[in-house]
This record gives C-alpha cells, structure tokens and sequence, in this order.
C-alpha cells in the first residue's frame, strides 16, 4: 500500500511529498528512485517505510491526518 499524506493529500503544493509505504520495501531501490524522482519533479520526498505490523499500530494517528490512497492491492485491507 501506498499513501500520500499531509500537504498534497490536501492538494497543497508545499514541495514536499510524504509518502508512506507499507510492505516489504527494497530501501535501496526506493532510495535510488526517490532521488531519481526528485530531481525529475523539482520536489523534496520523505518516505516512511512499515511493515504490515507497524502500520496496522500507527493506523489510528495516520486515520486522523489528511491522507489519500495511491496504491493498494485489489481486495486487500490492512
């Protein structure tokens, strides 16, 4: 799962993406194409990688901040 959250799940270009990424992520590989991405948009991008587990206990702060879902694997639910 992938979640846009804060600013741009407004819709306010503040320059700053936050990204949360749920699963098992590849944290060189999502280095690497973050920085690739950056330089691309002309935009900074904080990424927080969870796992299933760490996210299903954050879930309730992350419910109360604005958030959009970029990603998600059809008929799954974390």
């Amino acid at each position: 799962m992938a979640l846009l959250v804060d600013d741009y799940a407004e819709g306010k270009d503040t320059g700053i993406i936050d990204l949360v990424l749920i699963g098992n992520i590849d944290q060189n590989n999502l280095q690497d194409l973050t920085k690739k991405t950056e330089k691309y948009i002309n935009r900074k991008i904080r990424t927080l990688s969870l796992t299933t587990d760490e996210y299903k206990k954050l879930a309730p702060n992350l419910d109360n901040r604005p958030n959009f879902v970029l990603w998600q694997l059809g008929g799954d639910s974390i």
